[in-house]
Protein backbone atom coordinates (compact mmCIF):
# COMPACT_ATOMS: atom_id res chain seq x y z
CA UNK A 1 0.00 0.00 0.00
CA UNK A 2 1.12 3.39 -0.75
CA UNK A 3 0.44 6.11 1.08
CA UNK A 4 -0.83 10.00 -0.45
CA UNK A 5 -0.18 13.09 1.24
CA UNK A 6 -2.93 15.26 2.23
CA UNK A 7 -3.47 18.95 0.86
CA UNK A 8 -4.47 21.26 3.75
CA UNK A 9 -3.17 24.78 3.75
CA UNK A 10 -0.31 25.57 6.47
CA UNK A 11 -1.29 26.70 10.00
CA UNK A 12 0.50 29.90 9.75
CA UNK A 13 0.87 31.98 6.36
CA UNK A 14 4.14 30.92 4.63
CA UNK A 15 5.26 34.86 5.37
CA UNK A 16 4.08 33.86 9.16
CA UNK A 17 6.66 31.02 9.17
CA UNK A 18 6.19 28.23 11.58
CA UNK A 19 7.16 30.44 14.31
CA UNK A 20 4.17 32.76 14.00
CA UNK A 21 3.73 36.27 12.73
CA UNK A 22 6.22 39.06 13.55
CA UNK A 23 9.49 36.16 14.76
CA UNK A 24 12.52 37.11 13.29
CA UNK A 25 15.68 36.71 15.54
CA UNK A 26 15.47 33.53 17.27
CA UNK A 27 17.82 32.51 20.02
CA UNK A 28 18.80 29.15 21.16
CA UNK A 29 20.21 28.01 24.22
CA UNK A 30 22.35 24.82 24.18
CA UNK A 31 22.08 24.98 19.90
CA UNK A 32 25.36 22.42 19.61
CA UNK A 33 23.34 19.63 21.19
CA UNK A 34 22.53 16.44 18.69
CA UNK A 35 19.03 17.93 18.19
CA UNK A 36 19.23 21.64 18.24
CA UNK A 37 22.23 21.80 16.02
CA UNK A 38 20.23 20.33 13.18
CA UNK A 39 16.77 22.75 13.73
CA UNK A 40 19.03 25.79 14.13
CA UNK A 41 19.93 24.93 10.45
CA UNK A 42 16.27 24.42 9.05
CA UNK A 43 15.23 28.10 10.85
CA UNK A 44 17.97 29.61 9.17
CA UNK A 45 16.83 28.20 5.74
CA UNK A 46 13.31 28.95 6.50
CA UNK A 47 14.76 32.70 6.95
CA UNK A 48 15.36 33.24 10.86
CA UNK A 49 18.08 34.87 12.22
CA UNK A 50 19.68 32.67 14.50
CA UNK A 51 21.96 33.49 17.33
CA UNK A 52 22.88 30.60 20.02
CA UNK A 53 24.30 29.98 22.90
CA UNK A 54 26.68 26.61 24.42
CA UNK A 55 28.51 25.27 27.57
CA UNK A 56 30.57 23.60 25.00
CA UNK A 57 32.78 24.37 22.04
CA UNK A 58 33.63 22.11 19.06
CA UNK A 59 33.33 21.31 15.06
CA UNK A 60 29.59 20.97 15.52
CA UNK A 61 29.30 24.63 16.55
CA UNK A 62 31.99 25.64 14.20
CA UNK A 63 30.19 24.11 11.33
CA UNK A 64 26.88 26.30 12.73
CA UNK A 65 29.39 29.76 12.67
CA UNK A 66 30.44 28.63 9.32
CA UNK A 67 27.36 28.97 8.14
CA UNK A 68 26.45 32.48 9.32
CA UNK A 69 24.77 31.38 12.69
CA UNK A 70 26.41 33.63 15.81
CA UNK A 71 27.44 31.39 18.36
CA UNK A 72 28.62 32.43 22.07
CA UNK A 73 30.89 29.90 24.06
CA UNK A 74 29.36 29.70 27.33
CA UNK A 75 25.77 31.46 29.05
CA UNK A 76 25.36 34.77 29.47
CA UNK A 77 22.00 36.51 30.27
CA UNK A 78 22.87 38.99 27.72
CA UNK A 79 22.61 36.62 24.46
CA UNK A 80 19.00 36.56 24.68
CA UNK A 81 18.47 40.28 24.44
CA UNK A 82 16.79 41.02 21.55
CA UNK A 83 15.36 38.18 20.47
CA UNK A 84 11.71 37.48 19.70
CA UNK A 85 11.78 33.90 20.82
CA UNK A 86 14.50 31.84 22.74
CA UNK A 87 14.08 27.91 21.84
CA UNK A 88 15.84 25.57 24.43
CA UNK A 89 16.41 22.04 24.99
CA UNK A 90 14.87 19.58 27.16
CA UNK A 91 19.04 19.16 28.90
CA UNK A 92 18.68 23.25 29.34
CA UNK A 93 16.77 23.81 33.17
CA UNK A 94 15.06 26.64 34.00
CA UNK A 95 17.71 27.78 36.46
CA UNK A 96 19.63 28.80 33.21
CA UNK A 97 20.93 32.26 33.41
CA UNK A 98 19.74 32.96 29.83
CA UNK A 99 16.01 31.44 30.20
CA UNK A 100 15.79 33.58 33.32
CA UNK A 101 16.99 36.35 31.67
CA UNK A 102 14.37 35.79 28.79
CA UNK A 103 11.64 35.44 31.30
CA UNK A 104 12.20 38.44 32.99
CA UNK A 105 12.33 40.44 29.70
CA UNK A 106 8.77 38.59 28.90
CA UNK A 107 10.56 37.11 25.66
CA UNK A 108 8.54 33.80 24.81
CA UNK A 109 10.06 30.35 25.41
CA UNK A 110 9.49 27.09 23.15
CA UNK A 111 11.16 24.04 24.19
CA UNK A 112 12.67 22.21 21.28
CA UNK A 113 9.60 19.70 21.10
CA UNK A 114 6.95 22.09 20.57
CA UNK A 115 8.86 24.13 17.70
CA UNK A 116 9.21 20.73 16.03
CA UNK A 117 5.40 19.65 17.02
CA UNK A 118 4.48 23.28 14.83
CA UNK A 119 6.91 21.59 12.17
CA UNK A 120 4.89 18.65 12.30
CA UNK A 121 1.21 20.11 12.04
CA UNK A 122 2.56 22.05 8.67
CA UNK A 123 3.98 19.24 6.69
CA UNK A 124 3.50 15.22 5.99
CA UNK A 125 5.68 13.86 8.98
CA UNK A 126 7.42 10.51 9.05
CA UNK A 127 8.66 10.38 12.71
CA UNK A 128 10.84 7.61 13.88
CA UNK A 129 10.86 7.11 17.50
CA UNK A 130 12.27 3.93 19.52
CA UNK A 131 14.62 2.95 22.21
CA UNK A 132 17.42 2.12 20.01
CA UNK A 133 18.08 2.40 16.33
CA UNK A 134 16.32 6.07 15.50
CA UNK A 135 19.35 7.78 13.80
CA UNK A 136 20.09 4.42 12.04
CA UNK A 137 16.41 3.71 10.60
CA UNK A 138 16.25 7.71 9.96
CA UNK A 139 19.14 7.52 7.91
CA UNK A 140 18.60 4.99 6.16
CA UNK A 141 15.17 6.66 5.10
CA UNK A 142 16.40 10.02 4.02
CA UNK A 143 18.98 8.07 1.57
CA UNK A 144 16.22 6.23 0.64
CA UNK A 145 14.17 9.28 -0.40
CA UNK A 146 17.01 11.20 -1.96
CA UNK A 147 17.40 7.88 -4.06
CA UNK A 148 14.44 7.99 -5.54
CA UNK A 149 14.66 11.73 -6.44
CA UNK A 150 11.94 12.81 -3.52
CA UNK A 151 12.77 16.49 -1.61
CA UNK A 152 11.55 16.03 2.09
CA UNK A 153 12.82 18.33 4.69
CA UNK A 154 15.41 16.16 7.02
CA UNK A 155 16.01 16.72 10.61
CA UNK A 156 18.15 13.98 11.66
CA UNK A 157 20.44 14.09 14.94
CA UNK A 158 23.22 12.17 13.84
CA UNK A 159 26.22 13.19 11.01
CA UNK A 160 27.07 10.86 7.92
CA UNK A 161 31.08 11.18 6.78
CA UNK A 162 31.57 14.34 8.84
CA UNK A 163 28.41 16.29 7.37
CA UNK A 164 25.02 17.13 8.82
CA UNK A 165 21.83 15.11 7.28
CA UNK A 166 19.85 18.41 8.27
CA UNK A 167 18.16 19.76 4.75
CA UNK A 168 15.33 21.97 3.97
CA UNK A 169 13.60 20.48 1.42
CA UNK A 170 10.99 21.55 -1.50
CA UNK A 171 8.42 18.82 -0.77
CA UNK A 172 5.86 18.98 2.11
CA UNK A 173 7.33 16.01 3.60
CA UNK A 174 9.45 16.25 6.95
CA UNK A 175 11.22 13.24 8.31
CA UNK A 176 12.45 13.74 11.95
CA UNK A 177 13.49 11.57 15.03
CA UNK A 178 10.76 11.19 17.21
CA UNK A 179 13.13 11.46 20.93
CA UNK A 180 10.41 9.89 24.05
CA UNK A 181 12.80 11.65 26.45
CA UNK A 182 11.15 13.82 28.46
CA UNK A 183 7.82 12.56 27.01
CA UNK A 184 9.13 15.14 23.71
CA UNK A 185 7.65 12.97 20.92
CA UNK A 186 4.34 13.95 22.02
CA UNK A 187 4.22 17.06 20.61
CA UNK A 188 4.16 15.46 17.17
CA UNK A 189 1.47 15.06 14.93
CA UNK A 190 2.97 12.29 12.60
CA UNK A 191 1.49 10.79 9.21
CA UNK A 192 3.90 7.84 9.15
CA UNK A 193 4.91 7.00 12.69
CA UNK A 194 7.70 4.17 13.01
CA UNK A 195 8.58 2.38 16.54
CA UNK A 196 11.76 0.55 15.90
CA UNK A 197 11.28 -1.35 19.59
CA UNK A 198 11.13 -0.57 23.24
CA UNK A 199 12.66 -1.11 26.11
CA UNK A 200 13.11 0.05 29.36
CA UNK A 201 14.70 3.64 29.19
CA UNK A 202 14.86 6.99 30.84
CA UNK A 203 13.54 5.83 33.48
CA UNK A 204 14.63 9.41 35.37
CA UNK A 205 11.45 10.68 33.47
CA UNK A 206 9.17 7.80 33.42
CA UNK A 207 8.20 6.11 37.06
CA UNK A 208 8.33 2.91 35.59
CA UNK A 209 8.15 0.48 31.83
CA UNK A 210 4.17 1.11 32.38
CA UNK A 211 4.35 4.50 32.10
CA UNK A 212 7.05 4.52 29.48
CA UNK A 213 4.30 2.45 27.50
CA UNK A 214 1.30 4.32 27.59
CA UNK A 215 3.90 7.26 26.23
CA UNK A 216 4.19 5.52 23.19
CA UNK A 217 0.22 4.57 22.86
CA UNK A 218 -0.69 8.50 23.08
CA UNK A 219 2.49 8.64 20.43
CA UNK A 220 0.92 6.46 18.11
CA UNK A 221 -2.52 7.42 18.60
CA UNK A 222 -1.71 11.02 17.36
CA UNK A 223 -0.63 9.30 14.35
CA UNK A 224 -3.32 11.08 11.61
CA UNK A 225 -6.09 8.27 10.66
CA UNK A 226 -5.01 8.91 6.66
CA UNK A 227 -1.40 7.89 7.74
CA UNK A 228 0.40 4.57 9.31
CA UNK A 229 2.16 3.01 12.07
CA UNK A 230 5.31 1.06 11.44
CA UNK A 231 6.38 -0.71 14.70
CA UNK A 232 8.54 -3.49 15.69
CA UNK A 233 6.36 -7.18 15.72
CA UNK A 234 9.16 -9.00 17.98
CA UNK A 235 9.58 -7.30 20.91
CA UNK A 236 6.72 -7.75 23.76
CA UNK A 237 5.88 -3.80 24.64
CA UNK A 238 6.18 -3.53 21.37
CA UNK A 239 3.37 -6.03 20.54
CA UNK A 240 1.46 -4.37 23.89
CA UNK A 241 1.78 -0.70 22.35
CA UNK A 242 0.71 -2.38 18.64
CA UNK A 243 -2.34 -4.35 20.12
CA UNK A 244 -3.67 -1.76 22.01
CA UNK A 245 -3.65 0.95 19.36
CA UNK A 246 -5.08 -1.55 16.94
CA UNK A 247 -7.95 -1.49 18.92
CA UNK A 248 -9.01 1.94 19.30
CA UNK A 249 -11.70 3.34 16.88
CA UNK A 250 -10.19 5.24 14.10
CA UNK A 251 -6.45 4.70 14.66
CA UNK A 252 -3.97 4.25 11.44
CA UNK A 253 -3.17 1.03 9.94
CA UNK A 254 -0.40 -1.08 11.77
CA UNK A 255 2.42 -2.54 9.47
CA UNK A 256 4.84 -4.34 11.91
CA UNK A 257 8.41 -5.67 10.79
CA UNK A 258 10.47 -7.87 12.48
CA UNK A 259 11.62 -12.25 12.19
CA UNK A 260 8.83 -13.77 13.41
CA UNK A 261 6.77 -15.39 11.26
CA UNK A 262 3.70 -13.22 12.13
CA UNK A 263 5.70 -9.86 10.93
CA UNK A 264 4.10 -8.02 7.83
CA UNK A 265 7.85 -7.72 6.78
CA UNK A 266 10.37 -9.87 8.16
CA UNK A 267 14.05 -11.04 7.48
CA UNK A 268 14.93 -14.42 7.32
CA UNK A 269 18.12 -16.81 7.07
CA UNK A 270 20.67 -14.02 8.08
CA UNK A 271 24.10 -14.23 7.35
CA UNK A 272 26.68 -11.93 8.86
CA UNK A 273 30.58 -11.78 8.17
CA UNK A 274 33.64 -9.15 7.51
CA UNK A 275 31.35 -7.19 4.81
CA UNK A 276 28.43 -7.39 6.38
CA UNK A 277 25.04 -8.96 6.99
CA UNK A 278 22.56 -10.10 4.16
CA UNK A 279 19.31 -11.33 4.99
CA UNK A 280 16.00 -12.98 3.04
CA UNK A 281 13.22 -9.85 3.07
CA UNK A 282 9.75 -10.92 2.73
CA UNK A 283 6.87 -8.90 2.48
CA UNK A 284 3.24 -9.57 1.13
CA UNK A 285 4.35 -9.86 -2.40
CA UNK A 286 7.85 -10.44 -2.50
CA UNK A 287 11.02 -11.86 -1.41
CA UNK A 288 14.55 -10.53 -2.03
CA UNK A 289 17.94 -10.67 -1.19
CA UNK A 290 19.65 -8.22 0.73
CA UNK A 291 23.16 -7.34 1.46
CA UNK A 292 23.82 -4.35 4.42
CA UNK A 293 27.02 -2.67 4.55
CA UNK A 294 26.30 -2.38 8.44
CA UNK A 295 27.12 -5.07 10.46
CA UNK A 296 24.81 -7.04 13.34
CA UNK A 297 21.01 -7.84 13.60
CA UNK A 298 20.30 -4.96 15.09
CA UNK A 299 20.84 -3.08 11.66
CA UNK A 300 18.26 -6.26 9.93
CA UNK A 301 16.02 -4.77 11.97
CA UNK A 302 16.83 -1.07 11.27
CA UNK A 303 16.57 -2.13 7.64
CA UNK A 304 13.13 -3.65 7.94
CA UNK A 305 11.69 -0.93 9.49
CA UNK A 306 12.83 1.82 6.13
CA UNK A 307 11.47 -1.11 4.09
CA UNK A 308 8.45 -1.48 5.55
CA UNK A 309 7.96 2.75 5.27
CA UNK A 310 9.48 2.76 1.98
CA UNK A 311 7.16 0.51 0.68
CA UNK A 312 4.40 3.00 1.84
CA UNK A 313 6.36 6.07 0.15
CA UNK A 314 5.91 4.56 -2.81
CA UNK A 315 9.87 3.80 -3.25
CA UNK A 316 11.06 1.25 -5.85
CA UNK A 317 12.28 -2.14 -4.15
CA UNK A 318 15.11 -1.88 -6.44
CA UNK A 319 16.11 1.50 -5.00
CA UNK A 320 15.65 0.53 -1.30
CA UNK A 321 18.25 -2.68 -1.96
CA UNK A 322 20.61 -0.51 -3.57
CA UNK A 323 20.39 2.32 -0.58
CA UNK A 324 20.72 -0.30 1.92
CA UNK A 325 24.16 -1.90 0.29
CA UNK A 326 25.86 1.05 0.05
CA UNK A 327 24.78 2.80 3.16
CA UNK A 328 28.22 2.93 4.98
CA UNK A 329 26.29 4.01 8.72
CA UNK A 330 26.54 6.95 10.42
CA UNK A 331 29.15 8.59 12.54
CA UNK A 332 29.76 7.22 15.87
CA UNK A 333 27.47 4.24 14.47
CA UNK A 334 29.95 0.99 14.42
CA UNK A 335 32.04 3.77 12.82
CA UNK A 336 35.45 2.14 11.76
CA UNK A 337 38.44 4.18 12.88
CA UNK A 338 41.12 2.64 10.73
CA UNK A 339 44.19 0.61 12.31
CA UNK A 340 46.82 2.16 14.83
CA UNK A 341 49.61 -0.45 14.42
CA UNK A 342 47.32 -3.18 13.16
CA UNK A 343 44.57 -2.69 15.85
CA UNK A 344 41.30 -1.77 14.15
CA UNK A 345 39.67 0.72 16.20
CA UNK A 346 35.45 1.00 16.25
CA UNK A 347 33.66 3.95 17.87
CA UNK A 348 29.92 3.75 18.69
CA UNK A 349 27.04 5.37 20.48
CA UNK A 350 26.20 2.79 22.25
CA UNK A 351 25.02 3.90 26.07
CA UNK A 352 22.05 1.21 27.06
CA UNK A 353 23.20 -2.19 27.57
CA UNK A 354 21.28 -3.41 25.35
CA UNK A 355 23.12 -1.19 22.77
CA UNK A 356 26.36 -2.41 24.25
CA UNK A 357 25.90 -6.37 23.73
CA UNK A 358 24.37 -5.45 19.81
CA UNK A 359 27.61 -3.61 19.45
CA UNK A 360 29.80 -6.29 20.72
CA UNK A 361 28.48 -8.75 18.92
CA UNK A 362 28.60 -6.91 15.56
CA UNK A 363 32.41 -6.47 16.63
CA UNK A 364 32.70 -10.62 17.22
CA UNK A 365 30.81 -11.24 13.98
CA UNK A 366 33.34 -8.82 11.81
CA UNK A 367 37.00 -9.95 13.67
CA UNK A 368 38.58 -12.82 12.04
CA UNK A 369 40.57 -13.20 15.51
CA UNK A 370 42.89 -11.70 18.10
CA UNK A 371 40.85 -9.51 21.20
CA UNK A 372 37.76 -7.95 21.85
CA UNK A 373 39.06 -4.93 24.05
CA UNK A 374 36.57 -2.76 25.39
CA UNK A 375 36.01 1.10 26.54
CA UNK A 376 32.68 2.71 27.83
CA UNK A 377 32.17 5.91 28.71
CA UNK A 378 28.55 5.74 30.90
CA UNK A 379 26.11 8.45 30.23
CA UNK A 380 24.20 9.69 33.20
CA UNK A 381 24.46 8.59 36.87
CA UNK A 382 20.39 7.79 37.01
CA UNK A 383 21.41 5.04 33.77
CA UNK A 384 24.26 3.72 35.36
CA UNK A 385 21.89 2.93 38.81
CA UNK A 386 19.25 1.63 36.74
CA UNK A 387 21.91 -0.91 34.53
CA UNK A 388 24.81 -1.30 35.99
CA UNK A 389 23.93 -5.09 36.04
CA UNK A 390 22.95 -5.12 32.67
CA UNK A 391 26.05 -3.38 31.98
CA UNK A 392 28.49 -5.70 33.34
CA UNK A 393 27.15 -8.31 32.20
CA UNK A 394 26.88 -7.21 28.72
CA UNK A 395 30.13 -6.28 28.76
CA UNK A 396 31.64 -10.06 29.95
CA UNK A 397 31.55 -10.25 25.99
CA UNK A 398 34.78 -8.46 25.69
CA UNK A 399 37.83 -10.70 26.57
CA UNK A 400 39.05 -6.96 28.61
CA UNK A 401 37.35 -3.79 29.83
CA UNK A 402 37.45 -0.43 30.73
CA UNK A 403 35.22 1.47 32.34
CA UNK A 404 35.49 5.44 32.35
CA UNK A 405 33.97 7.81 35.02
CA UNK A 406 30.22 8.61 34.15
CA UNK A 407 29.24 11.50 31.42
CA UNK A 408 26.85 13.26 33.47
CA UNK A 409 25.07 15.19 30.59
CA UNK A 410 22.47 17.20 32.34
CA UNK A 411 22.36 15.12 36.12
CA UNK A 412 24.37 15.62 39.20
CA UNK A 413 25.66 12.34 41.28
CA UNK A 414 22.70 12.35 43.66
CA UNK A 415 20.82 11.10 40.81
CA UNK A 416 22.27 8.07 40.77
CA UNK A 417 25.68 5.72 41.03
CA UNK A 418 29.62 6.09 39.83
CA UNK A 419 30.59 4.15 37.54
CA UNK A 420 32.74 1.80 39.31
CA UNK A 421 30.22 -0.30 40.20
CA UNK A 422 29.28 -1.73 36.74
CA UNK A 423 33.37 -2.65 37.09
CA UNK A 424 32.50 -4.45 40.22
CA UNK A 425 29.85 -6.83 38.82
CA UNK A 426 31.24 -8.08 36.40
CA UNK A 427 32.14 -12.09 35.95
CA UNK A 428 35.96 -12.15 36.03
CA UNK A 429 37.32 -8.81 37.84
CA UNK A 430 40.77 -8.93 36.55
CA UNK A 431 39.44 -8.41 33.04
CA UNK A 432 37.56 -5.09 33.99
CA UNK A 433 39.24 -1.66 34.96
CA UNK A 434 37.54 1.00 36.64
CA UNK A 435 39.98 4.21 35.04
CA UNK A 436 38.54 7.72 35.75
CA UNK A 437 39.93 9.88 33.53
CA UNK A 438 38.73 9.11 29.70
CA UNK A 439 42.24 9.86 28.13
CA UNK A 440 43.95 7.45 30.75
CA UNK A 441 41.41 4.65 29.97
CA UNK A 442 41.78 5.04 26.18
CA UNK A 443 45.11 5.51 26.56
CA UNK A 444 45.77 2.48 28.73
CA UNK A 445 43.32 0.00 26.35
CA UNK A 446 45.29 1.04 22.80
CA UNK A 447 48.40 -0.27 24.97
CA UNK A 448 47.00 -3.14 25.90
CA UNK A 449 46.13 -4.31 22.32
CA UNK A 450 48.94 -6.01 19.89
CA UNK A 451 48.17 -6.30 16.05
CA UNK A 452 45.20 -8.31 15.16
CA UNK A 453 43.05 -6.69 18.14
CA UNK A 454 40.00 -4.92 18.04
CA UNK A 455 39.38 -1.94 20.21
CA UNK A 456 35.89 -0.82 20.89
CA UNK A 457 34.86 2.43 22.17
CA UNK A 458 31.66 3.43 23.30
CA UNK A 459 29.52 5.62 25.07
CA UNK A 460 27.11 9.26 24.59
CA UNK A 461 29.37 11.65 25.90
CA UNK A 462 32.69 13.32 25.06
CA UNK A 463 34.25 9.94 24.52
CA UNK A 464 34.13 9.72 20.88
CA UNK A 465 35.98 13.34 20.12
CA UNK A 466 38.69 12.08 22.79
CA UNK A 467 39.35 9.09 21.22
CA UNK A 468 39.46 10.93 17.70
CA UNK A 469 42.17 13.34 19.67
CA UNK A 470 44.21 10.10 20.55
CA UNK A 471 44.15 8.50 17.38
CA UNK A 472 45.90 12.16 15.51
CA UNK A 473 48.53 11.78 18.68
CA UNK A 474 49.17 7.80 17.81
CA UNK A 475 49.29 8.12 14.04
CA UNK A 476 51.60 12.07 13.88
Amino acid sequence: MTMAARDTPLRHSPAAGPLGPGVQRVHMVGIGGAGMEGLARLLSAKGYRITGSDALDGPVIEALRHIGIAVSHGHDEAHPRGADVVIYSAAVPISNVERQAAARAGIPQLRRAEVLGLLSRELDTISVAGTHGKTTTASLLAAMLRAAARRPTVLVGGWVNGCTQTVHGSEALLLVEADEYDRSFLDLESWLAIVTNIEAEHLDCYADEAELVEAFVTFLQQTRPDGSIVINGDGPLCRQVAERVASLPGSAPVVTFGFAETCDVRATNVSSGPHGTSFDCHDSSTQRRIQLRIPGRHNVANALAACATASLLGIDRDVCCEVLSRFAGVDRRFQDRGQVHGVRVIDDYAHHPTEVAATLAAAREQMGGGRLIAVLQPHTYSRTRQFHAAFSHALDAADRTWVTSVYAAREQLQDGLQSDVIVAGQKIGARALWEADVEKALSAALDSCVAGDWLVVMGAGDIGSRLQVLLQERRA
